[in-house]
């Protein structure tokens, strides 16, 4: 609680205006004091350490009474399934209090996160971006690393580190094992430390790790406060160097899983996501949904060894930090706990999972559910051309086509709450792109607003938009990587992007210059090339009954 605080009142000076604005409502409102952070930090600094095990204790018998307690049980309507009486239910609750509890027994560990220390790396190169005032390094196990320090926050360092590989590396026959590994070690904890421990480990302290196996790539994240900029590097280490597997900690993952697994096809949504990810994946074996038969294919063996073998080989890792800490402080945690890692010299890529969306006109309807509503969402797919210049125009339809289709579907039509538009382009494994369209409405208005859709798209891609909306796109564009530039997260993403994608760091900041190229012809183009009439699929959700 007080480190959270003082994280608070470190960033004062840089809190957010909507942050206040809910301050001021709940003033106003709720009667709720505002003394600020740096009073409210002071406060807690006297009143926290004061607070006895045994005041907290009491509270329990205050505020959880026999005489006062509403029991609500929620359940499906539907034949085969027991409905509980009040009196089961009761009893259910005497028999937890008569059990014999024995006090819990806390258990931290004093033994260090890493007993061990690495020995330490080198940097063989060095570079420094001035434009961007990026340092790049290149250290002598391999690994590379581009730094950036930035006031944009007081308390807050941000990093990732990525290679290629991930589970496109592993067979499809084993591909449950290999999408929840990461999961099965977060569960099991790092080193001497299982989970339970390692939090403990790390109360007080602000640094998160967390390892990830994307499709195509390997790769870790997190944050710290610069205070604890030593621990997020052990972490890191660890993650690497020290998973472990815990048996216990396996089926508790499985059994929380199983409820997942359960309940999820009850929610109409979660079934029409699925049909939709299974259609446009082919019906690859990759792209199936959850169930419990593919939860008990499961090998937490081969999950744990695919994991160890991914983080293996960090010589092919790029870094990226962004945030409040000097090159000096920084340069001896990454030359030990970077530096010290190991490199196979594996020089591995990826490999393509042939995942490929299907080709043509496909309409799949989806009956399920009583509620009266329709979903629908128009998904267009084709090859693309990778560059800059067309990522630009691509992005920037979307831009264009999210704010023309509000006006018409959900302002001129009501037709809708609101109507969304989501695109991606992809370099690897294969150049290609997906544009969607999606809303919700009544289910007797599905037709009326799909053909009100494609006149839009066609009217976008005949005439071009009109002026208004090139220049509204230009000043959102503008006012956003305004914003974009004073965060951490932003330049994390950028700068990964950039040695992802394999294009120029230096246009991160160009983007007035690529602002200035917008176009009606660039948008109606693009709208031409893709909103291809010839090839999409249209997903309709609908109630069983229609009324």
């Amino acid at each position: 609680m007080l480190r959270r605080l003082e994280r608070a009142n470190a960033e004062r000076d840089k809190t957010r205006s909507r942050q206040y604005a809910s301050e001021y409502s709940r003033h106003y409102l709720d009667q709720e004091p505002i003394p600020g952070i740096e009073n409210s930090y002071k406060y807690a600094q006297s009143l926290v350490p004061t607070i006895k095990l045994d005041e907290i204790n009491t509270l329990v018998d205050k505020f959880i009474t026999d005489d006062n307690r509403v029991i609500m049980v929620s359940m499906p309507e539907k034949e085969g399934v027991h409905i509980p009486t009040e009196e089961e239910l009761t009893v259910v609750f005497e028999k937890a209090a008569a059990k014999e509890i024995q006090p819990y027994e806390d258990k931290v560990s004093d033994e260090p996160l890493v007993t061990d220390l690495p020995k330490p790396g080198k940097i063989v190169t060095e570079n420094h971006i001035e434009e961007l005032d990026v340092t790049e390094w290149t250290l002598s196990n391999g690994i590379k690393v581009r730094l950036k320090s930035t006031d944009f926050k007081n308390d807050e360092i941000v990093f990732e580190g990525f290679s290629w590989g991930g589970t496109s590396m592993g067979e499809d026959k084993d591909w449950w094992s290999l999408t929840t590994a990461t999961s099965i070690v977060g569960e099991s904890g790092i080193g001497k430390f299982d989970r339970i421990q390692l939090q403990k480990k790390l109360t007080g302290k602000v640094a998160r790790v967390y390892p990830y196996l994307a499709g195509l790539s390997d790769g870790i994240s997190g944050n710290c406060s610069p205070k604890d900029i030593e621990t997020m590097f052990q972490l890191v280490y660890l993650y690497f160097t020290a998973p472990r597997y815990d048996e216990i900690a396996f089926e508790a993952y499985k059994a929380r899983m199983k409820g997942f697994i359960e309940n999820r096809s009850a929610r109409p949504e979660n079934v029409f996501r699925d049909t939709i990810n299974v259609f446009m994946g082919n019906y690859h074996p990759r792209g199936m949904p959850w169930t419990m038969e593919r939860l008990n294919e499961i090998d937490h063996n081969k999950a744990i060894e695919f994991y160890k073998d991914r983080f293996a080989d960090a010589g092919d890792f790029m870094f990226v930090f962004l945030g409040n800490f000097t090159l000096d402080k920084i340069k001896p945690l990454i030359l030990t706990y970077l530096g010290g890692l190991p490199n196979l010299q594996r020089g591995e890529i990826y490999r393509d999972p042939n995942i490929n969306p299907p080709k043509g006109v496909h309409s799949k309807i989806v009956k399920r559910g009583i509620e009266q509503k329709a979903q629908v969402r128009l998904t267009f797919t084709g090859p693309y051309v990778w560059s800059p210049e067309n990522n630009y125009a691509f992005y920037s339809l979307s831009d264009v086509l999210r704010i023309k289709l509000r006006e018409v579907i959900r302002e001129e039509k009501s037709g809708t709450y609101g109507i969304g538009v989501g695109s991606s382009c992809s370099r690897i494994p294969k150049q290609r792109y997906s544009f969607n369209i999606s809303w919700g409405c009544d289910p007797k208005r599905v037709d009326e607003l799909i053909n009100t859709v494609f006149v839009t798209l066609d009217s976008l891609k005949t005439f071009g938009p009109d002026d208004i909306y090139i220049t509204k796109v230009r000043e959102t564009q503008l006012r956003s990587h305004e914003v974009d530039l004073k965060e951490n997260r932003f330049w994390q993403r950028q700068l990964k992007g950039s040695y992802y994608d394999n294009f120029d760091p230096i246009r991160i900041i160009k983007r007035e210059e690529e602002v200035a190229t917008l176009s009606k012809e660039m948008i109606q183009q693009a709208a031409k090339e893709y909103l291809n009439n010839h090839n999409y699929v249209k997903f309709v959700l609908l109630p069983e009954k229609e009324e």
